[in-house]
């Protein structure tokens, strides 16, 4: 019985993929003028040496740590603003968030430019959270 199962799963696999592959991958991804560009740059660093390529990624690593570091420092500065009271206020409420809605949080802060919106929303998961417990 598996080996049948097998067998019938190999053969819709690989009828799957002559499929697409006859099909052409244009059907299934329209190529862009950006994915050309993109393109085109990996190939001018596929034309590099080794020492250029090592050289490359680390300066892109510094920069990227930079900005992270950068980023974790404003985010410290003002949780350290914050009284005592209200530090601990959202210890627990980032306690008791999940991962997702971590993420969302992240992301509603990083596209809010106004200072108001950003301590409004904080207040909301603040009290959503607080009130959990």
């Amino acid at each position: 019985m598996a080996v049948k199962l097998y067998h019938i799963f190999l053969l819709t696999t690989l009828f799957g993929q002559a499929a697409t592959t006859h099909a052409g991958l244009e059907r299934f991804w329209s190529i862009s003028k950006d994915d050309v560009a993109v393109e085109e740059q990996l190939n001018e660093c596929d034309h590099l040496n080794k020492e250029q390529q090592h050289q490359l990624i680390t300066t892109y690593q510094s920069i990227r740590d930079e900005e992270q570091k950068l980023d974790l420092k404003k985010r410290m500065e003002w949780f350290c603003q914050l009284s005592d009271d209200e530090q601990q206020r959202m210890r627990l409420a980032w306690q008791n968030m999940s991962t997702q809605e971590r993420n969302q949080l992240k992301k509603k802060l990083q596209t809010t430019t106004d200072s108001e919106k950003r301590n409004q929303i904080r207040h909301e998961v603040v009290k959503k959270y607080n009130n959990i417990n």
